[in-house]
C-alpha cells in the first residue's frame, strides 16, 4: 500500500499519475471529490492499481454517520479490509490519496475538530500498514516511508 498526502490542490493526484504512469496502465480511480461513496470491500475489482483519493472526506462522512463520534477500531479495520485486496494477489497495488488536514488553526466547531484528529490517526494508521508513504507539496514528492 502506498499512501501519499500533502497540502490540497498540491498536485498529488498529477504525481500518482506520473509516478504510475496510470494513463496507459489499467487502473480503477475512486475519488471522494468526486462524491463517490466510501468503498468498503475491493474484492470486485481486477485491476493492477486501485487509486482512492479523498480519504479525509472518507472520514468525515464517517464521524458524520456515527453522530459526530469516530472510533479508531473501525478506521484500522477498513484498512485491513482494504489490504485484503491488495495481498490477495503479488501484482496489486493499492494507493491511497489524503489531503493533509492537520496545519493551521484549530477549527471552532467540534464536528470539525473531531474530524480533523480522526483524519490524523487514520492516517498514522495507514501510514503503519503502508510499504511507501510520500508527502507531496507543490508537486513535489518527499519520500519519508519504503524503497525507492
Amino acid at each position: 500500500m502506498h499512501v501519499i498526502t500533502g497540502g490540497a490542490c498540491n498536485g498529488k493526484a498529477d504525481w500518482v499519475k506520473r509516478t504510475y504512469g496510470l494513463s496507459n496502465q489499467s487502473h480503477i480511480w475512486i475519488s471522494a471529490y468526486e462524491k463517490e461513496p466510501c468503498p468498503i470491500n475491493l474484492a470486485k475489482y481486477d485491476t493492477r492499481f486501485i487509486v482512492l483519493e479523498g480519504a479525509e472526506q472518507w472520514i468525515r462522512q464517517i464521524i458524520e454517520n456515527q453522530a459526530g463520534e469516530y472510533n479508531r477500531d473501525d478506521g484500522r479495520a477498513l484498512i485491513k479490509k482494504w489490504l485484503k485486496w491488495e495481498r490477495k494477489n503479488p501484482v496489486h497495488q493499492l494507493i491511497i490519496i489524503g489531503t493533509d488536514i492537520s496545519k493551521g488553526i484549530v477549527p471552532i466547531q467540534q464536528l470539525d475538530r473531531t474530524w480533523r484528529d480522526a483524519t490524523g490517526w487514520f492516517y498514522q494508521d495507514l501510514v503503519k500498514e503502508s510499504d511507501r508513504f510520500d508527502v507531496i507539496w507543490y508537486g513535489i514528492n518527499n519520500q519519508l516511508k519504503g524503497e525507492e
